[in-house]
């Protein structure tokens, strides 16, 4: 139904010269191919986490380290709790606490914000599907009988066999 990813973080200072990190958070909703896109501490994940806990089996969380802050250490909290948030919506119910947190129960519920959890488990198997019109493989009749590179290479990956396809 969606899937998660955390492809960045950045440093957030305030006027107060305190600073934090936060991570950015992408959520595409498969069913519209719509990307949302939020950004949350760590913090926010720890108490996403100890909801979480109390409704159902969760992943490993990354723990909280004390180190210094370099560029590997935040990279690799980012690469956890991607992995964290993927776990998660991999269940079979998607808990109602998660998608408020990514801020896409708008886009899921609708009308119905009655419900606790969503059925997942009528999630598609594949890959959205890039559809060509028939006449995209007419030959020009001002072409030589050579194929285009291009076009011989799609059709290859597209069909097993790109012979049956050739009008000579």
């Amino acid at each position: 139904m969606i899937r998660v990813s955390i492809p960045s973080y950045h440093k957030v200072v305030e006027d107060n010269n305190d600073s934090y990190t936060v991570f950015t958070t992408e959520v595409c909703i498969i069913a519209t191919g719509k990307i949302i896109s939020v950004q949350k501490r760590y913090s926010e994940f720890e108490l996403l986490h100890k909801q979480l806990k109390k409704q159902m089996k969760t992943p490993e969380f990354p723990p909280k380290k004390v180190m210094k802050f370099s560029y590997k250490v935040l990279e690799q909290r980012r690469l956890a709790l991607q992995t964290y948030l993927q776990g998660v919506v991999l269940t079979d119910k998607i808990p109602k606490v998660l998608l408020h947190f990514l801020n896409v129960e708008q886009y899921i519920y609708g009308s119905q914000d009655s419900l606790d959890q969503i059925d997942s488990s009528n999630r598609t198997t594949h890959q959205p599907l890039i559809a060509f019109a028939p006449e995209a493989y007419l030959q020009d009749s001002n072409r030589n009988a050579s194929w285009d590179i291009v076009s011989a290479g799609v059709l290859a990956a597209l069909y097993n066999n790109v012979e049956d396809l050739v009008v000579r």
